[in-house]
């Protein structure tokens, strides 16, 4: 390995390559996530089914080779999947371009793209997730999740704009070509990084699922592991039932479209000023305590949406909104902190890959529970039910260990549920 930054994680030139990589690879995710309903429009005449179709293919491989993918890539050094994933990509989206060009392209070939660029972020994510880790090391892993978080919500807010606005200028399927350069970039900044990986070690010959079922066990035997993804899978639960119905809802409160779109675009303003915070709140009041307490002072802000009325009433939608959003952000980086330092580097890849499994499986329940809501309660009675829900969900890590130490290195470096302790240096200040 090579030498760890001891300043602070910007400090390391490898470090400022992956966030580097991290930022085009995001904005061109984000890109990608509009320019290809686009491309259907404009190009192919798609059907709302069909839309359908390809948004569940472009958001479904999480919960259909996630956990695969987690063994997979506990076997491998991940620098390598990180290129190959991102190069993936890019000549899939140059596919895209040279077959529209062609006259070529239709709804399968777009949908089979859809499906391979699905399978690389998964990949990406995972690996991109564990390898953070061997790059920066444990000690300064809080602000490196920050800047990551940073990347990611800047993604949002500026992707989809900048496709719609790419899309007008030059067209979609060139758009998607500016994509497919977005990604030959992240993959030369990837090449660049020197740090060294240990070869993975060898596991025998005891097969995908009992590997993958060693990940799922060591996340559901961990007192915290557990209560992370208790927490997190009912939070998603409710957040995308709540999706579901946030604009139907805006609009019958009486707001234009467009006024429903900007009250709509906080949403990642907010994740992008948690992530900017997290560090100087873990800093505060300790990197284990802002876990838990990060969600206890914020959920009961969603139970301001339901109050939402035209007007100065739009301030209570703003205020759920930003006060929930801020919260669930530093939430989530100081839990992936934690699960980086725990978790024993053979197993990373695996327990991430559960971790999301888990998290991410309950989005299409949610959006099934707020349909279902809505029509038996009303719009404005289901978002005050999922605030009481939301307002609920740190109850898990309450109960945890996590509640009765300050600092994530305090859990870190004592047994905890069975799983061998984890030596590693006090976080960064």
């Amino acid at each position: 390995m090579t030498a760890r930054p001891q300043d602070g994680p910007w400090r390391s030139r490898d470090f400022r390559l992956l966030v580097a990589g991290q930022t085009v690879t995001q904005l061109g995710t984000d890109v990608t996530t509009l320019a290809f309903p686009l491309v259907a429009v404009l190009l192919l005449d798609a059907t709302p089914w069909q839309l359908g179709l390809l948004v569940a293919v472009q958001n479904g491989a999480f919960l259909l080779v996630g956990v695969p993918a987690g063994v997979w890539l506990d076997r491998r050094r991940l620098r390598p999947v990180l290129i190959a994933s991102d190069l993936v990509r890019c000549a899939a989206l140059v596919t895209v371009t040279v077959a529209a060009a062609l006259s070529r392209l239709s709804l399968p070939l777009l949908l089979a793209v859809a499906g391979v660029m699905a399978v690389m972020r998964v990949l990406y994510d995972i690996g991109h997730q564990s390898y953070l880790p061997m790059v920066l090391g444990r000690r300064h892993l809080l602000r490196g999740n920050s800047a990551v978080e940073t990347v990611r919500s800047s993604g949002q807010i500026a992707g989809p704009g900048l496709g719609g606005w790419l899309t007008q200028l030059v067209g979609a399927t060139n758009t998607l070509l500016v994509d497919a350069a977005s990604f030959l970039l992240s993959a030369a900044c990837l090449a660049r990084i020197r740090t060294r990986e240990p070869a993975p070690r060898r596991t025998g010959r005891s097969g995908v699922v009992s590997e993958a079922r060693d990940g799922l066990a060591f996340v559901l035997a961990h007192p915290v592991l557990r209560a992370i993804a208790a927490t997190s899978a009912w939070s998603n639960l409710l957040f995308t039932a709540a999706t579901a119905l946030l604009v139907l809802f805006l609009v019958d409160t009486g707001f234009a479209p467009g006024t429903a779109g900007m009250l709509l675009s906080t949403a990642p303003a907010a994740a992008l000023l948690g992530a900017a915070t997290a560090t100087r709140l873990a800093r505060r009041v300790g990197s284990a305590r802002v876990t838990w307490l990060s969600l206890v002072v914020t959920s009961p802000a969603n139970l301001l949406i339901p109050l939402t009325r035209p007007g100065w009433g739009a301030v209570a939608f703003v205020a759920g909104i930003v006060v929930g959003g801020i919260g669930q952000v530093v939430y989530g980086i100081a839990q992936v902190t934690y699960r980086q330092t725990v978790v024993p580097d053979r197993l990373l890849c695996r327990v991430n890959a559960s971790m999301r499994f888990l998290v991410m499986g309950a989005m299409p329940l949610g959006g099934l529970l707020g349909g279902v809501l809505g029509d038996a309660l009303g719009v404005r009675t289901t978002l005050l039910v999922i605030g009481v829900g939301l307002t609920l969900a740190p109850v898990p890590l309450l109960l945890s260990p996590l509640r009765r130490v300050r600092d994530l290195d305090e859990l870190a470096s004592r047994p905890v549920g069975g799983a061998p302790p984890v030596t590693t240096a006090a976080m960064g200040s």
